[in-house]
């Protein structure tokens, strides 16, 4: 009888889990227990049909987004939402296919995503899931250019239930700037800020937000040192350094580091410097990143806490003093941000990854302890984008999850969302999830984050603490023709130890005949694999011989070998350009090997291979 109860039970579990318990509610509950708990009930869970159902959803998701497999992962998902017998799952599913039509950002996109939305709100109950949908769906009417319809849909919403987001996205819909204004400020006022306005209520633009009214300012209390990285800020710094020196909380210093501007950035910051004592300017000794800037202001930093702001972003007025107040009334606490909302030029919000949600945790905002931080953590990882979140898991995993806050503050910042934004256009870009190079960065700090109990950066990382791909190195290479070369590249999907044992090995003779060897990840689509490269293979990197080649470089390589025919179809999208003299490709039969390979990578002579990967080389060294 043991194990039908044993069966019954799980089944109990895995109905109640995934049927009676939002997302939010399943996440909020495994923060809140312990590791050792956590996967007790995940064992519990696993393998009930709930469970696997939800454990496909997250990988197509995973294949989707962070592989690319777009047209083959969406594609499956499509088929799942007609195969899957459970309401719910249904509803689920057609949210996500929805949002990535809708993330397209185009009237085609728009179109395909308003029927799975539709089935996505088909009897769902849940406020929060309502809410987010009524947002998609007036940004979809945006698109197609019927803005009645949508400012509807949010008035609907409203009139249900009032919520920030929702106010905000009818900021967008408002083509009057005193209608969006008024909006602003209900969304100011339902989180207890006070009111801001624009400068020219005319014809405004970013640069022109402002405080309504002059607030008073503390000068009594802790300093705060306040970083801001510029490079080619421009005036949107003037922006930025002004927020900062309007805040209630006045005992500051204004720590802005110039990264070799080659505009104005250092003129405007010494305007700044003859007005107010607090600003000081700072340089690197050359361009090489916000992190390599930020970790030069800590070391000069004399305040008992310290934040950042970006250069060309407006923070309100008592940003600083919300998240002073909260360190000093928990002492235990060493670190906490606040919110933001980020707003583009033409003063409309943007979400990023965010699907239904402006207002979110500002990673950039950290407020924290210098004393003990600089102690036991030490600064920033040296590289040029990415380490905000490798620096809070480092305060995490050194302090203490409870030790690290993010406030629910509403919109403390404003951040400036350009059409140029790094961090969400990019190859290198973030747009909700970790892809090619970011991806990679994760992996490898999450490795070396479990190796590792010792988790302390000094401030000039001359041996880094783990290998990172060039796009993220301070100091990049010189290229020619925004290329860089190599004797020899691999691809390969270094997921499968059939695969990375032989190559670890032919490396050993590789690393004798050539200096610079290039890695690069491609997938096989399996639903089943976990994403977890073969330690063997990340102990080769080192930067130098052995590197891993990312989506967005160019590289030239005089042998490229495909070491696997099942990574090139079906189509993934995150690979880096590839031009090569000699390919060899190893497959069980030829049949459209080549033409795969050509839609990925530009090669003169493809050869096959019928011995190791030396041996190949050899002979056609040889001639043979």
């Amino acid at each position: 009888m043991a194990n039908p109860v044993k069966k019954a039970v799980k089944k109990g579990i895995d109905v109640g889990v995934y049927t009676l318990l939002t997302e939010k509610q399943r996440k909020a509950i495994g923060d809140a227990l312990p590791d050792k708990q956590k996967k007790m009930l995940q064992k519990l869970i696993s393998g009930g049909k709930r469970s696997a159902e939800k454990e496909k959803m997250k990988q197509l998701k995973f294949h989707l987004y962070n592989l690319g497999f777009e047209t083959k992962a969406l594609e499956d998902l499509e088929n799942f939402y007609q195969t899957t017998e459970s309401i719910s799952l249904k509803r689920e599913i057609a949210w996500e296919i929805a949002l990535w039509h809708m993330n397209r950002n185009t009237v085609d996109g728009a179109k395909k995503a308003l029927p799975y939305i539709k089935r996505a709100v088909r009897g769902e109950t849940n406020p929060e899931k309502l809410r987010k949908l009524a947002i998609i769906t007036a940004e979809c009417c945006d698109l197609l250019h019927v803005h009645h319809t949508g400012k509807n849909v949010i008035d609907k919403a409203l009139k249900m239930k009032e919520h920030p987001d929702l106010y905000l996205a009818k900021v967008n819909h408002e083509t009057n700037i005193t209608d969006k204004l008024s909006l602003m400020n209900k969304v100011m006022e339902m989180y207890g800020l006070e009111r801001i306005t624009f400068l020219d209520r005319e014809e405004p633009t970013y640069d022109d937000l402002w405080m309504e009214s002059t607030l008073l300012t503390q000068r009594l209390g802790p300093k705060v040192s306040v970083i801001i990285p510029a490079y080619n800020a421009g005036e949107g710094l003037r922006t930025a350094i002004e927020s900062i020196l309007l805040q209630t909380w006045g005992n500051l210093e204004v720590l802005v580091v110039d990264d070799h501007s080659t505009d104005n950035t250092i003129e405007i910051v010494k305007d700044f410097m003859e007005k107010d004592s607090r600003v000081k300017l700072l340089q690197t000794p050359q361009n090489s990143g916000p992190y390599v800037a930020r970790n030069i202001a800590l070391r000069e930093a004399t305040g008992e806490f310290v934040t950042i702001n970006d250069s060309d972003d407006w923070s309100h007025a008592q940003k600083i003093e919300i998240q002073v107040s909260h360190l000093i009334k928990n002492p235990r606490v060493i670190a906490n941000t606040s919110e933001h909302a980020r707003l583009t030029e033409d003063l409309t919000f943007y979400r990023r990854g965010t699907p239904g949600k402006y207002i979110f945790p500002n990673m950039s905002s950290i407020m924290f302890r210098r004393e003990p931080v600089l102690r036991k953590v030490g600064y920033w990882d040296s590289v040029r984008f990415a380490a905000d979140g490798e620096f809070k898991r480092r305060i995490v995993k050194v302090f203490g999850k409870r030790k690290y806050v993010d406030l629910k503050t509403g919109p403390l910042s404003l951040p400036r969302q350009t059409a140029a934004s790094l961090t969400g256009s990019s190859a290198f870009g973030y747009n909700g999830y970790f892809k090619g190079v970011r991806k990679h960065y994760v992996s490898m700090l999450e490795n070396f984050h479990r190796d590792n109990d010792f988790l302390y950066y000094p401030m000039n990382q001359y041996k880094r603490p783990f290998p990172v791909p060039e796009p993220m190195w301070p100091n990049r290479e010189e290229k020619v023709d925004g290329k860089r070369k190599f004797n020899l590249i691999i691809v390969a999907d270094f997921r499968y130890d059939y695969i990375s044992i032989p190559i670890q090995n032919e490396l050993q003779h590789l690393k004798k005949k050539f200096n610079r060897i290039g890695l690069v990840q491609m997938y096989t689509y399996d639903l089943s694999k976990k994403d977890q490269l073969q330690p063997s293979i990340l102990d080769q990197l080192d930067e130098e011989q052995v590197q891993f080649i990312v989506y967005g470089e160019k590289v030239e390589t005089t042998y490229l070998v495909i070491y696997q025919s099942d990574i090139l179809s079906p189509k993934q999208k995150y690979t880096p350009t590839i031009h090569s003299t000699q390919t060899f490709v190893k497959a069980e039969s030829q049949g459209n090997t080549a033409e795969l390979i050509e839609e990925y990578f530009d090669v003169n002579h493809i050869i096959y291979m019928n011995r190791s990967v030396s041996g190949m080389i050899e002979a056609v060294d040889k001639g043979e």
